[in-house]
């Protein structure tokens, strides 16, 4: 007979099922807890609105549905609009002796993406006496339409603000799981790393958590913020709508059509010059165009950054060393991509230059002969690609990221990390992205050693270095989410120091094959290069 239990939440009672992980720890499990009221009807694409309060007991012993969205990996479209849940996993519920919560935000570029165990098992990380919340939030254009018009009441950003009213429920509702309302810690990886900084930044979310990870993603990355281009209108033509009426009239006809059917044409709205400029997704966070109740994104994260309520709190943020092998893939199947790459494209679009200009095509040909040397970009060397993509995509968001953070009035502590540990079996995203027989650590790499997934069929056996990865990583994510402070045992004898003003290059921990070590972040001289690019208000 399978073991449940039933907790008291501020809403209702939910049901929760004893669970035993892959590495034999037991746990409690409840999923499918509603946050919010269910986005649909006239709620889709809405700011979200706080969930019914119930009397029966709730059901939390099974996985609810994702959010539609398109899934890549089974190359399938799924999920229900009433997605907006809860998970949470708990070892203890020892009133006397909270423990620290850990509030996970998935990736997923804003448009894929869920909190489903088969991605985001807790196994590793409940070793330690921990909590850990993992919810779902709207993607693509439920979560993420924006209409310049007052009157129909979707200003944009409805999926930030979905967190924001998750991770609030994590924090009213922490204690009665057995975890320490006063000691919430919220990562995330991607768009999810890049949601947990628009959370350090917009006073939507203040106090909400104590300290936070950034992994791989910030709001000063150039995808943090989608360029307004009529994505709307697009949207509502692609799906055949006559363009008759008022912005009213064509929310009205998005309304009726089914979610299926939106996935679908959202996935092919983004143009040949926009995908050259990078310009990834047509739905992610916007400027909101008026400041409305609930407003989360008022004016440019590089000014929200500067004074962000959270400048004071500790955070770890990194990456990891190849993140750009994410675009082997597509480099490979279209080799155009690369073999008519212009580097005038490359240069940020935040600089506002016109392509065609002088000063545009100065620092396109700076690009070119520092990523390409002297050659043209094609796809044989597509390694240089990645170098290039790494950096404009990631690495050079983290480098302003840690400006911002060095410059701030009050500013925390900001530990610096590098993950590079280059494993032949178990980099599973490098293995789905670029096959078996190309080496480096891919974007969401990382994650493999975070939570177990269901690429990874078994646990690494306890004697290899992917175990030992494992622990590394459970062990200082947790020595943070506890203290502030992620040196621990796993580290030792390395001592992990926050960057600071003196010491340039930055010192990271560098997270790789055999060892542990402080080092000079490596990506330094071409974080130079993007660096001089920008004007200094322009940069942090």
């Amino acid at each position: 007979m399978e073991e449940t239990i039933i907790v008291q939440t501020t809403l209702g009672p939910v049901k929760g099922i004893k669970k035993t992980s892959a590495l034999g720890n037991d746990y409690y499990s409840f999923q499918s807890i509603p946050y919010a009221k269910p986005p649909v009807g006239d709620l889709r694409f809405r700011d979200p609105q706080p969930a019914q309060p119930w009397k029966e007991v709730l059901d939390g012993t099974k996985e609810g549905p994702c959010c539609p969205a398109k899934n890549n990996m089974l190359n399938v479209i799924h999920g229900e609009e009433d997605c907006l849940h809860i998970n949470i996993f708990t070892k203890t519920f020892n009133p006397n002796k909270l423990v620290p919560v850990m509030i996970y935000v998935h990736g997923g570029a804003f448009m894929r993406g869920s909190s489903t165990i088969d991605m985001y098992g807790p196994d590793f990380l409940l070793q330690k006496d921990i909590i850990l919340f993992t919810f779902n939030y709207r993607l693509g254009a439920f979560g993420f339409l924006s209409i310049d018009d007052r009157s129909v009441e979707i200003p944009g950003n409805a999926g930030l603000k979905d967190q924001s009213m998750a991770i609030r429920w994590c924090k009213e509702n922490a204690e009665f799981f057995g975890g320490n309302p006063k000691n919430i810690t919220l990562f995330g990886e991607s768009a999810g790393g890049c949601s947990v900084h628009y959370h350090m930044v917009s006073s939507q979310s203040r106090e909400l958590f104590h300290r936070a990870i950034v992994m791989s993603g910030t709001v000063l990355n150039n995808w943090s913020i989608v360029p307004p281009r009529d994505w709307a209108r697009r949207l509502a033509v692609s799906l055949g709508w006559d363009e008759k009426g008022t912005n009213k009239d064509m929310v009205e006809f998005l309304r009726s059509v089914d979610p299926i059917s939106i996935v679908k044409a959202q996935e092919s709205l983004v143009n040949p010059q926009e995908r050259r400029d990078k310009i990834l997704f047509p739905f992610g966070p916007v400027i909101e165009p008026y400041v409305g109740r609930g407003c989360f994104i008022p004016r440019e994260p590089l000014e929200m950054a500067r004074e962000a309520w959270s400048n004071s709190l500790p955070i770890l943020i990194g990456g990891v060393s190849d993140e750009g092998l994410f675009s082997y893939r597509e480099a490979n199947e279209f080799p155009n991509v690369v073999n008519t790459l212009k580097c005038e494209n490359m240069v940020p679009l935040e600089l506002n230059l016109d392509q065609k200009g002088e000063e545009c095509q100065r620092l396109a040909e700076k690009l070119k002969k520092f990523y390409f040397g002297d050659k043209e970009p094609s796809v044989e060397r597509i390694n240089e690609y990645v170098v290039l993509m790494t950096d404009k995509l990631f690495w050079h968001g983290i480098q302003r990221t840690l400006l911002s953070r060095l410059n701030a009035q009050e500013a925390g502590p900001t530990y610096l990390y590098r993950f590079n540990f280059d494993s032949p079996t178990f980099n599973h995203y490098r293995i789905l992205m670029c096959g078996k027989t190309v080496r480096g650590v891919c974007h969401a790499d990382d994650l493999s050693y975070i939570f177990k997934n269901i690429i990874a069929k078994e646990v690494p056996d306890a004697s290899t270095p992917e175990f030992k990865t494992i622990q590394i990583m459970v062990n200082l994510l947790v020595s943070f989410a506890t203290n502030s402070d992620p040196n621990c045992e796993a580290i030792e004898p390395t001592v992990w120091h926050p960057i600071n003003q003196q010491t340039t290059p930055f010192r990271c921990l560098n997270i790789s094959n055999n060892e542990v070590t402080m080092i000079d972040l490596p990506e330094t001289e071409r974080m130079a290069l993007w660096d001089s690019m920008y004007k200094k208000n322009q940069l942090y």
